[in-house]
């Protein structure tokens, strides 16, 4: 009953943990769901300024072509190679931007997908969860139906145990054999022993799963707290993302400003940049003058033509370097004022200085030529520059191109928009489900507590049978003493047995004695009959002969031969016919107590096949009720395997208890196994009495063989009182056999009575 118990409980747990990994799963797939919510509407969030870059690139090329179209030989083309230059950095940056916006699509998609497949898996596990339990509920119904035929069928076993009984003291007085008995009592016991290690293993295994099952409760508690913190955890994410969504829209706005104010630092570098090469002009005029500026400005012009043809993307760097040229040329033009002023100072001083002026003539010539090369390096320019023109159209050509794809992927992007709003409406409905989940979450912590009052209604359970336990083993101590007291009797039982064979013996070979006594007896009569006979002819002869001889002598001689041969004729006569006179008495005697005795054997032996009949009659009736037992047995392990569900059904259909049913159950078993054991001792008590009436029938006609053979002055009476001694121990034998019967019967009967009772609490 504890390894069914156990079972159950075990499948109890495992129903229950599997309901609350299921539960886990769907948790987990809620949190999936929410992440990769999460994640798109972060994504929707960054596609928002990729949108308004796209807009400003399409002003702005708008613009430009405008512009190209408007002043297409005006010496403003290296402002819109620049401009062309911010727009291609800035579509390969919106590009790149749109680019991850298309690959979080396309995983928030496959994510999505991923997790309707969970869902629907979800739903058809709890469908056949659902059908599960209503099964179960069913099996637990016919279950029922079916241990209460079984406690009808022991009720009718226990009636049928009864009548047994009363039988078994019907017929106490002629069973015997105490010595097999008192066997198989031993062998009984000690599978009494075995059973009760048996079961003082299966009560430490069910402690030991107690623990276990309290741990796994521990463990279970752990994990719906973990999960209600995980919850929590999930409520401040998303309001951390809302938070983030209203902190990302203030940086769009910040950045729509930046760009603004960008713009204008862009149109105000421009008008500087034209404003360089009106001072170029000029510069260029007066390099006759001011040689080595003019170098530092072509050196500066070489650097701008390196950075334009090397790197586009780093145009501010050349903002800024045409900003410090700026500065340099302004500051060469305060130097030229300076100088200008001076040399008006010092005319009077220029006739003095001739040979000072022939050098700055020199000096002119070889800057004039240097501006000769420096004309050379702006027509090298002017070609770069139509190089870039022919490049700008291409880029046009591309801008179209990327303009048309630009415009698949904002209809690409509504698409998923929409698609993003149902992912909103399915997260709704995954909000409704957790809330569902946490009020099973409530009700999960509702079972667990039941299942703690459950365990430790079944630890009381568990020591009340730890004192049953203790009772039995004092009860077995009791029984070990009745048993080393039969077996003492026993032993003397066999002490007697054994001088009653060797007093047999005796008998036996004094019989023998005796019978070749009289076999020597009856040999000697009839040698002293035909001797007799010779002499009577011997005399007659002699009596013939001697007629006619002296009449004294003769007459003397033939009263002394008479004399003679009337004490040699009837002196063994008169003993011969004693004895047989006595053995003819003694024979009818004999005659008389045999037929008595075999009168008495024939009914005895009537008797004993009435009750062998009848022990035959009970012991089908014990193996039909064994093997009803068993099948019993078996209905009751197929039973076990659907005890799993007994605590869900039994809450939901409000029948009994599980201790409740845990103690019928154990008395149930322990009926069962007091049956059994009632029967083997019937069976072995049948075994006893058939080899006990065997041998008083074999001591009986021992006795009877004795008594025809009796010897010669051997008194009939003796024998008689022999054989009735004899008669008075098998019965005193028998009575304490029957007896011993009747205790073990008592107690059977006890054990049996108690089974059902214990069946009908």
């Amino acid at each position: 009953m504890l390894c069914s118990l156990r079972f159950s409980r075990k499948q109890n747990k495992v129903a229950f943990l599997t309901t609350t990994k299921r539960k886990g799963s769907s948790l987990r797939i809620i949190r999936s769901v929410l992440n990769n919510r999460k994640s798109s509407i972060s994504g929707n969030g960054a596609s928002e300024p990729a949108r308004i870059l796209l807009e400003r690139l399409f002003a702005q090329t708008q613009k430009l072509e405008e512009q190209m179209n408007r002043n297409s030989h005006h010496p403003q083309d290296i402002q819109l190679g620049f401009n062309l230059e911010i727009l291609e950095s800035d579509l390969h940056a919106a590009l790149a931007a749109l680019k991850k916006k298309e690959e979080d699509l396309q995983d928030a998609e496959r994510t999505v997908f991923f997790e309707h497949c969970e869902l629907h898996r979800t739903k058809e596990e709890l469908e056949q969860r659902e059908k599960e339990i209503a099964a179960a509920s069913c099996r637990y119904e016919k279950i029922g139906e079916e241990l209460k035929q079984a406690n009808l069928g022991l009720a009718s076993q226990a009636r049928h145990i009864d009548d047994i009984k009363l039988r078994l003291r019907e017929r106490d007085q002629e069973i015997a054999a105490a010595q097999s008995t008192l066997s198989l009592k031993e062998e009984e016991l000690d599978k009494m022993r075995n059973e009760l290690l048996l079961k003082s293993e299966e009560a430490a295994k069910t402690e030991s799963e107690l623990k276990s099952k309290s741990h796994l409760l521990n463990e279970a508690n752990e994990v719906v707290n973990r999960q209600a913190v995980e919850v929590q955890g999930l409520r401040k994410s998303l309001q951390e993302k809302e938070e983030e969504l209203e902190v990302s829209q203030m940086q769009r706005k910040l950045e729509v400003e930046k760009l603004k104010v960008a713009e204008e630092k862009l149109e105000k570098q421009t008008m500087e940049w034209l404003l360089a090469q009106e001072e170029l002009k000029k510069l260029a005029e007066e390099a006759s003058r001011h040689a080595g500026e003019t170098n530092e400005t072509l050196e500066d012009f070489r650097r701008v033509k390196k950075l334009l043809a090397d790197v586009r993307s780093e145009l501010v760097f050349s903002q800024k370097s045409l900003a410090s040229s700026r500065q340099k040329m302004e500051e060469q033009e305060k130097l030229l004022e300076t100088q200008w002023e001076e040399l008006e100072e010092h005319k009077g001083s220029v006739m003095t200085y001739l040979t000072t002026l022939k050098d700055a003539q020199i000096e002119v010539q070889s800057e004039r030529a240097k501006l000769k090369v420096a004309e050379a390096q702006k027509k090298e320019l002017e070609r770069d520059l139509s190089m870039e023109k022919e490049l700008m159209e291409e880029l046009q050509e591309l801008l179209k191109k990327e303009r048309y794809s630009l415009h698949q992927a904002i209809n690409g992007i509504s698409s998923l928009q929409k698609k993003l709003d149902k992912k909103n409406a399915d997260f709704g409905k995954m909000r409704d489900l957790l809330q569902v989940k946490e009020s099973e979450m409530v009700e999960a912590k509702l079972e667990i507590q039941h299942l703690k009052s459950e365990q430790d209604s079944l630890k009381l359970i568990l020591d009340e049978k730890d004192l049953e336990l203790l009772n039995a083993r004092h009860k077995l101590e009791e029984v070990n003493n009745e048993i080393a007291e039969l077996k003492m009797l026993l032993n003397s039982k066999e002490d007697q047995l054994i001088q009653a064979t060797t007093m047999l013996k005796e008998k036996d070979e004094h019989v023998n004695t005796m019978q070749n006594e009289l076999n020597d007896t009856k040999l000697k009569y009839s040698e002293a009959e035909t001797v007799v006979g010779r002499i009577v002819e011997l005399t007659n002869k002699l009596v013939i002969s001697v007629k006619d001889d002296d009449s004294n002598a003769p007459r003397m001689f033939d009263d002394m031969g008479q004399d003679l041969l009337q004490q040699l004729l009837e002196n063994p006569a008169d003993d011969f016919r004693l004895q047989i006179k006595q053995l003819e008495t003694e024979l009818e005697l004999a005659r008389d107590s045999l037929r008595t005795k075999e009168m008495e054997v024939l009914a005895f032996q009537r008797a004993l096949t009435i009750k062998d009949e009848e022990l035959k009659m009970v012991l089908g009736r014990l193996d039909a009720k064994e093997k009803e037992v068993k099948k019993m047995k078996e209905e009751a392990e197929d039973a076990n395997d659907l005890r799993k569900l007994y605590a869900l059904a039994q809450e939901r259909l409000g029948e009994k208890s599980i201790g409740d049913l845990a103690i019928e159950k154990l008395q149930i078993e322990a009926a069962q196994l007091e049956v059994e054991a009632a029967t083997n001792a019937l069976h072995k008590l049948a075994e006893m009495s058939g080899e006990f009436l065997h041998k008083a029938s074999l001591s009986i006609e021992a006795d009877a063989y004795t008594t025809i053979l009796l010897p010669n002055g051997s008194d009939p009476s003796r024998s008689a009182a022999e054989n009735d001694e004899c008669l008075t121990e098998v019965t005193t034998e028998v009575s304490r056999i029957s007896a011993l019967t009747d205790q073990l019967v008592k107690e059977a009967g006890i054990v049996i009575r108690a089974g059902p009772a214990g069946q009908q609490r």
